[in-house]
């Protein structure tokens, strides 16, 4: 006996009906041609409506989109945005006409801006690799929000220590951990030393040479004054540490290689002994010289 094909329930004489589920299913019972063919027809027509594109004549009645901020953005990020929003673009610069360029480093329009669904927008782009090594920005005296804009630029972060370094109230950056222009891998972190306002100005008069006593690893020592060394370590801001001078004593450091001076109120020990005439908390130190000097010749006078 012939198979017969089922739709709706119903059982058709014809191998090119489908089934109500959209595959063929057989049975043992027939229909008569008119109505096979009604309903063929039926079955036709319910499809060419289901298949007809519900999106046609869309873009005329789509709003506006905004221009998404693409600067600094890489490649599949760009495509993925831009794919998202109903929007296209076109890509000038290095790399740009081989699809080889990494990020994005210019944009029109620009981000925000109104532009029409199934717009484009132009992009310049670069082929340099956005995680290869970078100079670090010179963020000394810079501004909290300076410092936060400067390295993000370059891409890299920082660690704030001092005063206001743990609420975010910091005002200023006194130093730095890593010298200026230095080449550190992408996204690498620094440590900067802050505070809260920026230091009163530093007295400088001519530099003097290192006393030959000092340079051997003794002390000069005079009345109201000595001349040896001074170092840092992580103290009070305008406080510093001597092991000859009363605690509340205000004294003048001066760096003889720059004649830049400073003033400090003693109010810790250190330990006697060398040619070390004192310590001086970290915020102080960078004023005479950078950290990584360590020690600098010094006078110190009260």
């Amino acid at each position: 006996m012939r198979p017969l094909l089922a739709w709706g329930g119903e059982f058709l004489d014809n191998r090119a009906v489908l089934a109500e589920d959209g595959y063929l299913s057989t049975t043992r019972r027939g229909l008569c041609g008119p109505r096979l063919l009604r309903t063929t027809l039926a079955v036709l027509a319910t499809s060419l409506v289901l298949l007809t594109p519900n999106t046609v004549g869309a873009a005329g009645r789509r709003a506006p989109v905004r221009m998404p901020d693409l600067i600094g953005r890489g490649r599949v990020d760009v495509y993925r945005i831009m794919r998202n929003n109903g929007l296209y673009f076109v890509t000038k610069g290095p790399g740009s006409n081989v699809d080889r360029w990494f990020d994005v480093t210019a944009q029109s329009p620009r981000p925000g801006v109104e532009i029409k669904w199934h717009g484009e927008a132009t992009l310049t782009v670069t082929n340099v690799n956005p995680r290869a090594p970078r100079a670090v920005p010179r963020l000394i005296d810079l501004t909290h929000a300076e410092a936060l804009l400067a390295m993000h630029r370059a891409q890299l972060y920082f660690d704030p220590v001092g005063p206001g370094s743990t609420n975010g109230a910091w005002r200023v950056v006194l130093a730095q951990s890593v010298a200026p222009g230095t080449k550190v891998a992408w996204h690498a972190r620094i440590t900067v030393r802050v505070a809260m306002s920026r230091p009163a100005p530093i007295k400088t008069v001519a530099p003097v040479a290192t006393p030959p006593a000092v340079a051997a690893g003794g002390v000069v020592n005079g009345t109201g004054f000595k001349i040896g060394v001074a170092t840092w370590y992580h103290y009070v801001p305008g406080r510093c540490a001597t092991w000859y001078l009363p605690k509340g004593t205000t004294i003048t450091i001066r760096d003889l290689s720059t004649g830049k001076a400073i003033t400090c109120v003693v109010s810790d020990r250190e330990p006697a002994g060398g040619n070390r005439v004192v310590d001086l908390s970290e915020s102080q130190f960078v004023q005479l010289a950078p950290l990584w000097r360590g020690v600098i010749s010094v006078k110190v006078t009260w």
